[in-house]
């Protein structure tokens, strides 16, 4: 098709019924993607700031697809929350998610379906993903399985960027899509490397050997070798901190666990259970494990491996650190751990990408450090905003502390946590904090009681995701959290929360071990991409209280670190918020004026 003909079909398939009007950047949006759809130079990237349709631009692309009979789509997003955010908008698109999110029926819902080893009972109510028909006649289909082949026939699927990881790479039960669309795309590294992460702990092997010696005792004295071979290992290494493993000791633990035959355990377990020797009700967990255990041996393998140099890698692709407690901690079962985690994903990202794919973010920045990260390379377009610039500030003050870990004096954090609190009670506006560490958020708590300021934060029960809830409907002064949990995908749009404070950018610790992995394998390089992150991280935050044009919002960036990139990795149109020659108190009586226009 000509581009002209992709930019019709584009424009008919939006979404008018849930929007009024289209906007002018969507407009653009469709421009850019008929250009890319007539060229195929896929995939296509767009930044976009925060309130500007993407989810919109997303459908309408997909939508085009099906009506070219291209399948299947997908739409991916980082969270579960995104998932149902995308579906209340456009409602006909299909779901789905993981396995703990769904009952499981074999168990009488008692259980959820990721509690049970579907993969090693003959469940009367499985969903044959080719017919569609359940295990046994006449009984409820299994709500996971169900779902899954809906899904399979057709129409636009949403899912989480982990759901579409473990499909595509691990399970393989979908081809390639047809159509592709990946919201939020900055997370996709993390999501997949948070994804691929795990721990083998010497607990969690005792209880995988004391189960295989009832069914395959030979195969339970190689997985034994292999624990003690991994114990050795790790006590070789200093006591109490993480360490990255050497080559040659990632080599012997592949060695040893090699032996141990996965293929032979599987078909032992299931024959058990038909001869009545394991019952499936009464031993679900003991089963759980089994089935964890056949999985987790072929990972452990390839995993290793993967953090090794090789032909097509002459640096490693996973990491590998050891860590032990001299004495066996106190309400812990694990007294040694191996911690695995993928890191360069960029190949696999690219290898599951679809021949139309279309990604967007509001926090792409520097091109270079983006397609490094995520391996996404495309036609780009930098969408400007219809936001008026006048409705924010963003505020660099010249007084306050750097709070890098090696230059910061003593007391700096409390003296500067104590100044927001105060900032916070004069200003009559509520305010979110955005901290680093779980020490900061609960120092701020604390302060925040003692100095008589109303601070929302989570813990005792409280998740984060209810803690935002109870903000939006009226609950608290301050809302407190970490970066990680606050930084991003939570709106508090419509002047809820006018003023953010941005206590300081999240370097990762010299010592961590993915800090000393990205040393070694880039080398000085290793700046820039750190650079590109804190900075997604910053313009993330910024975005919370501005969702759309009638909106106002000023952020506070306080650690003097801020001054390196913030204003560099501004778009165009923001330049004109930054204020970089006030103090803390200047800028407080600032965003007092603007706050007054707020309510007049």
């Amino acid at each position: 098709m000509e581009e002209k003909e992709w930019l019709e079909l584009l424009i008919e398939n939006f979404p008018y019924q849930q929007y009024p009007e289209m906007r002018p950047v969507q407009q653009k949006a469709f421009e850019f993607e008929s250009k890319v759809l007539a060229t195929k130079k896929t995939p296509g990237i767009i930044e976009a700031t925060t309130g500007a349709g993407k989810t919109a631009i997303g459908f309408t692309f997909l939508k085009g697809l099906e009506k070219k009979g291209i399948k299947p789509l997908f739409y991916i997003v980082p969270t579960k929350s995104g998932v149902e955010t995308v579906k209340n908008q456009h409602p006909e698109v299909k779901t789905m998610f993981g396995k703990n999110e769904y009952d499981c029926l074999f168990y009488k819902k008692e259980v959820k379906a990721d509690q049970a080893a579907c993969s090693l009972l003959d469940c009367p109510h499985y969903v044959d993903q080719k017919t569609g028909k359940t295990r046994d006649k006449d009984v409820e289909p299994c709500p996971y399985y169900q779902d899954k082949y809906l899904a399979k026939q057709g129409g636009i699927i949403v899912c989480t960027m982990s759901f579409y990881l473990f499909t595509q790479f691990f399970s393989k039960e979908w081809p390639i899509p047809g159509g592709l669309v990946i919201d939020e795309v900055h997370q996709i590294a993390k999501a997949f490397r948070n994804s691929l992460k795990y721990e083998i702990t010497d607990h969690h092997l005792k209880q995988e050997i004391a189960l295989l010696q009832k069914i395959d005792p030979e195969q339970a004295t190689l997985l034994e070798n292999f624990l003690k071979k991994m114990v050795e290992i790790i006590k070789s290494k200093p006591p109490a901190k993480p360490n990255l493993l050497e080559d040659d000791e990632i080599r012997e633990l592949m060695n040893t666990v090699i032996k141990v035959k996965v293929e032979d355990i599987e078909p032992k377990i299931k024959e058990a259970i038909r001869n009545g020797e394991i019952d499936p009700k009464k031993e679900r967990e003991t089963l759980k494990k089994m089935e964890m255990l056949i999985r987790d041996l072929n990972k452990y393998y390839r995993s290793f491996e993967y953090s090794l140099p090789s032909e097509k890698s002459e640096k490693p692709l996973n990491y590998t650190y050891a860590y032990y407690q001299k004495r066996w901690p106190k309400r812990k079962r694990a007294q040694y751990q191996l911690v695995i985690g993928a890191h360069h994903v960029a190949p696999l990202v690219q290898k599951l990408l679809s021949p139309h794919t279309l990604v967007y973010s509001a926090t792409i920045g520097d091109e270079k450090y983006f397609s490094f990260e995520t391996g996404i390379k495309g036609e780009f377009l930098r969408l400007s905003s219809e936001f008026p610039v006048d409705h924010t500030r963003i505020f660099l003050p010249t007084d306050t502390p750097n709070l890098a870990q090696r230059v910061r004096k003593k007391g700096d954090v409390g003296r500067i946590l104590r100044k927001i609190i105060e900032a916070c009670k004069s200003l009559e506006a509520r305010a979110l904090v955005l901290v680093v560490s779980e020490k900061e958020r609960k120092r701020f708590t604390e302060l925040a009681r003692e100095l008589n300021l109303d601070a929302l934060t989570y813990g005792n029960g409280l998740r984060p995701k209810e803690t935002v809830e109870k903000f939006k409907e009226g609950e608290g002064q301050v809302l407190v959290g970490t970066v990680a949990n606050f930084g991003e995908s939570i709106d508090l749009p419509k002047n809820i929360c006018p003023v953010i404070f941005f206590l300081r950018p999240c370097y990762p610790k010299p010592d961590d071990p993915i800090a000393v992995f990205e040393e070694k394998r880039y080398k000085e390089s290793k700046w820039g991409i750190w650079q590109w992150r804190v900075m997604t991280e910053a313009l993330q935050a910024r975005g919370r209280n501005i969702r759309y044009p009638e909106d106002y919002g000023v952020i506070f960036f306080i650690s003097e670190q801020f001054r390196k990139f913030v204003y560099g990795g501004l778009p165009d149109w923001l330049e004109d918020a930054y204020k970089s020659t006030l103090t803390f108190e200047e800028a407080i009586t600032e965003t007092k004026q603007l706050l007054r226009e707020i309510n007049n």
